[in-house]
């Protein structure tokens, strides 16, 4: 077409209609950006067209409709001149109708470079919605000339529409990183990114049945840090993130094709190495050695830590699937194999072997060494009690969660998310259970002793599923608020969302409802299909995931799903309590968004009862 073509006004009504079926479908705003371009070279009266799109203070050239409009739109970004720039920087329209004609133009290189490929106007015209500028769009002809009022007008309006469905289309494109970012968060570690728990047992499973069909071995590496705890008392928990990130990246670039290196958590990492040979018992210790030889010279380099530098060694387990074909099985062989090199002597190598009948078959293993170590732990007086305050909007105390935590002789305080499951599983989960409540119970009589009206009105224990159908469960509560001279309301009970998928709970919370306990649901919101069983459940507390919470601050969509679980929760008579507050500014937004309590290191971080003690009674002393 050539400029003095009248506008064919059903094309153009072609390229509005065209463009929206682009935006329509599930595309992102590369894709429609294309588009736009193409659609106006083809039915515009130009020669061809480009784009570029805002990035910061820079632009970016997104796509021309033939090559030779490259260089021309290759200058707007590189050398920071030509109508799209302006364009863009005034949030105005751009019309140069003779690129030879200096009083019209301010961009040598860019004029140059238009010229020798043969164009003499130019038009650039921004991409706006809602104030903001997204790029800019610029079309070309081969001849000199007016740009006629009515096919400009017809240009605005192009160029309008398609910055309305950028918006869109950036949209869609934000929630698909943050689906991509929340799939891999489930399945990776946050500190290292590093396979997670999850993820390693899918490829370990995998990697079984593999070796099951094509007769072949998988070696479990249990790894664990040696004396990792006095990294993080001495040098500070910044300074064992980098250990650990360090570690995870040596001992990553040790892998084959088709190895999985996972973190476990805290200085525990698994190495899974598939297809190993099942030829001989010679070969395969050879192959076996030679990974773990990789690992020790990867974990043998120091690590600097400002101006020290840090050695360090790790114990092994090594488990074989020629002993396994379970995943959790071999797992625990690999752990039980790291425990018992530790207790020896620490940064060794320790391998499982299964005790054999006189048939030679395998006896079945011994209780797996950490179960064993848990289920003593009571005895030994080795389990603690942390609390955590939960306080009201304006700041003051309202209760505590009691929070487990386990004094383990070689690991330190382990926290509750590093041994709950495998009490669950024992069955160990029951006996622990009762010892909370008899301490808690013991705690809050002497808080109200000591802090009268100061001290917190509940403190609440987490249950699960398991204890709230053991039979034992409410005599063991009543004797120990009768020793202690508390009334149920004193006792709350917290447990996950998740416990709803047993029936048996239902009539275990409704007995502790009657019996006066407040109750409280975990992770509120985050198991989705069972909101539904909410409406039967006899909860008056919701704590909101501290997952919602993170980022509230600055993303839009975190305060929205914040205000929507507030809103679900206030219908079906439930008061809120956020979780994972850390910073003020964090309060404020979640206090506005209408939740009751907050708890976090905000509020209080969890601590031994005499510290938070202490704290309570300077408090009211400066009154």
């Amino acid at each position: 077409m050539t400029a003095s073509d009248d506008p064919p006004r059903q094309s153009l009504l072609d390229a509005l209609a065209a463009l929206a079926g682009i935006a329509a479908g599930d595309v992102g705003t590369e894709d429609l950006l294309v588009g736009l371009v193409d659609l106006a070279a083809r039915h515009l009266v130009v020669d061809g067209a480009g784009v570029v799109i805002c990035e910061g203070e820079d632009v970016r050239f997104v796509h021309a409709s033939d090559q030779v409009f490259d260089g021309p739109e290759l200058v707007q970004q590189l050398h920071r001149e030509g109508p799209c720039r302006d364009a863009i920087a005034f949030a105005v329209e751009v019309v140069v109708d003779d690129l030879r004609d200096p009083v019209q133009t301010a961009w040598p290189t860019y004029v140059d470079r238009t010229l020798a490929v043969g164009f003499l106007s130019v038009v650039a015209v921004p991409l706006v919605s809602d104030g903001r500028v997204w790029g800019a769009l610029d079309l070309y002809r081969r001849q000199a000339g007016t740009w006629q009022p009515e096919e400009l007008q017809w240009v605005r309006l192009l160029a309008h529409l398609a910055a309305s469905y950028l918006e869109i289309a950036a949209d869609r494109d934000a929630a698909r990183s943050a689906q991509r970012e929340l799939a891999h968060a489930s399945t990776h570690d946050a500190l290292t990114g590093l396979p997670n728990r999850a993820l390693l047992f899918d490829r370990l499973e995998h990697a079984l049945h593999t070796a099951q069909r094509h007769r072949r071995v998988v070696a479990v590496m249990f790894v664990d840090l040696d004396r990792f705890k006095g990294v993080n008392d001495t040098f500070g928990h910044a300074a064992g993130d980098l250990v650990l990130t360090t570690v995870a990246a040596r001992m990553g670039a040790t892998l084959r094709q088709g190895d999985t290196l996972a973190r476990l958590a805290g200085d525990e990492f698994v190495l899974v190495c598939e297809d190993l040979p099942q030829s001989g018992a010679a070969e395969l210790q050879q192959s076996v050695e030679a990974v773990v030889a990789r690992l020790r010279q990867a974990l043998g380099r120091s690590i600097p830590v400002g101006e020290v530098d840090l050695v360090v060694s790790a114990s092994i387990g090594v488990a074989l699937s020629d002993q396994r074909t379970d995943a959790d099985g071999l797992l625990a062989d690999a752990d039980g194999a790291m425990y018992v090199a530790k207790q020896h002597t620490p940064g060794r190598l320790g391998e499982f072997a299964r005790e054999t009948g006189p048939n030679g078959q395998p006896l079945r293993p011994p209780l797996r060494l950490l179960e064993h170590q848990l289920a003593e732990a009571e005895g030994l007086r080795q389990l603690r009690i942390h609390y955590q305050p939960i306080v009201d909007a304006a700041g003051a105390l309202h209760a505590v969660e009691a929070l487990v935590r386990w004094q383990h002789p070689v690991h330190g305080l382990l926290p509750a998310a590093e041994f709950i499951d495998l009490a669950t599983h024992s069955g160990s989960i029951v006996g622990i259970g009762r010892w909370v409540i008899a301490q808690t119970c013991a705690q809050m009589a002497l808080w109200r002793d000591r802090l009268g009206p100061a001290a917190p009105a509940t403190v609440y224990v987490n249950v699960c599923a398991r204890e709230l159908v053991d039979p034992l469960l409410g005599p063991t509560i009543s004797a120990a608020l009768e020793r202690h001279g508390l009334d149920p309301g004193h006792l709350g009970l917290e447990l996950l969302e998740s416990s709803f998928i047993d029936p048996q709970v239902l009539v275990g919370l409704q007995e502790q409802q009657r019996l006066g306990h407040p109750l409280s649901v975990d992770d509120f919101g985050t198991g989705y299909s069972s909101l539904s069983r909410l409406v039967e459940l006899p909860v008056r507390l919701a704590k909101i995931d501290k997952s919602f919470v993170a980022g509230i601050t600055t993303d839009p969509r975190r305060r929205a799903l914040v205000a929507a679980v507030v809103t679900v929760a206030a219908s079906l008579d439930l008061r809120v309590i956020a979780e994972g507050v850390e910073t003020e500014a964090q309060a404020l937004e979640v206090a506005a968004a209408g939740c009751d309590y907050l708890q976090g290191y905000w509020c209080g971080k969890p601590q031994p009862a005499e510290a938070l003690t202490a704290r309570w009674l300077s408090s009211t002393a400066h009154r």
